[in-house]
């Protein structure tokens, strides 16, 4: 029953946004229906919603999940004896307030922005409750930084940091952002990216001449463990089906980009998003070196898919033409669908997501 309701309302967002109309109770049920969905969420077996569980019910101590807001917020709920699934509807609607803040700042149209996460991210977001939470955390902090309040970015970023702490990988982007389109230092960042991936190929893709490398100018062994924990690993070639995912990221946020400059009556502010936004995908090919040795880093992407989300959302409502009259929302289209299809591919083990609703309330 669950499953139906979702694809209904799935497409009923978008026989909306082609013909470009919104309903903020269509989204409002719809919305409702992805909270049931990750509240009835019961996965078991090779899962990470395995291990939160477990943590959540016996209260134990972990390498793995020791953020402080999320240990907090967790106990918080375990030490009162509520389910482990209502848990899960708290954090669902708790990261829900931190997107609709964004999305009705920005004006975004709901049934569009529903409409995209319901293609891979809601998913991907089941599993990894921590980063959801971080994720939309942060994507209100991008908010104050794009309105040129960097104090409250970092702030953001530093609450999001108690719930998923790689988030701070994020936030040395406040450094590089420019409200000037043409960023040098953005520059800088990817020729030393370039370089990276280089020097990466020519040690055989292997992370040991990091340690040799870094190690003595920090002279830390946790931080020497840190570096092989996270980099001991490599992907082969397999790091090359990851960039795909940054190279549809761009091209997406390129595409949109293009159309907002031919915008007329887009206010200045969501102009300065837009730039910000491809700053910020410019940003993530620091990223890149890294994925070469744990795809882990690929969340970066992730949360920068996200983000692109809301973009195009955002500026949807000023669109005049339609999709088929407008090659640059056919190019946008096609490579969120290229991104998707590689999403689905790449992490087959999500469908049973839906396997793990078998048993709730709609049955």
């Amino acid at each position: 029953m669950i499953s139906l309701l979702f694809y209904f309302m799935f497409f009923v967002n978008l026989f909306l946004v082609v013909n470009k109309k919104s309903s903020k109770t269509i989204a409002s049920i719809s919305w409702v229906i992805l909270l049931f969905v990750y509240g009835g969420n019961i996965r078991t077996g090779f899962s990470d919603l395995t291990y939160y569980r477990q943590r959540y019910y016996e209260n134990l101590n972990s390498i793995i999940f020791d953020d402080k807001g999320y240990v907090w917020l967790a106990d918080f709920f375990s030490h009162k004896d509520v389910s482990f699934q209502v848990f899960l509807a708290v954090i669902f609607i708790i990261s829900s307030i931190f997107i609709y803040f964004i999305a009705k700042k920005l004006q975004c149209n709901y049934n569009l922005l529903i409409l995209l996460f319901s293609l891979f991210y809601f998913f991907y977001s089941l599993e990894v409750i921590r980063f959801f939470i971080a994720n939309s955390i942060a994507l209100v902090a991008y908010y104050w930084l794009f309105h040129q309040k960097r104090l409250f970015f970092i702030l953001g970023m530093i609450i999001a940091y108690f719930f998923h702490a790689s988030i701070i990988f994020l936030l040395p982007f406040v450094f590089f952002y420019s409200i000037k389109d043409g960023n040098k230092k953005i520059s800088l960042l990817i020729v030393v990216s370039v370089f990276l991936i280089v020097m990466n190929l020519l040690n055989g893709n292997q992370s040991s001449y990091l340690i040799g490398l870094f190690g003595p100018i920090f002279n830390s062994d946790s931080l020497k463990e840190r570096i092989q924990f996270y980099t001991g690993a490599s992907t082969r070639l397999g790091f090359l089906i990851y960039y795909l995912y940054f190279i549809f990221n761009m091209v997406t946020i390129y595409h949109i980009r293009k159309i907002s400059y031919h915008i007329e009556n887009l206010p200045l502010n969501k102009l300065k998003v837009v730039a910000g936004v491809y700053q910020q995908n410019l940003y993530c090919v620091i990223f890149l070196p890294l994925i070469m040795f744990n795809v882990t880093f690929f969340r970066y992407i992730i949360f920068t898919t996200t983000l692109n989300f809301v973009c195009y959302a955002m500026i949807f409502p000023y669109l005049r033409k339609s999709f088929s009259k407008n090659n640059n929302h056919l190019v946008i289209i096609l490579s969120i669908t290229g991104f998707t299809i590689l999403w689905w591919i790449m992490k087959e083990n999500v469908l049973m997501f839906y396997e793990a609703l078998q048993v709730n309330m709609f049955n």
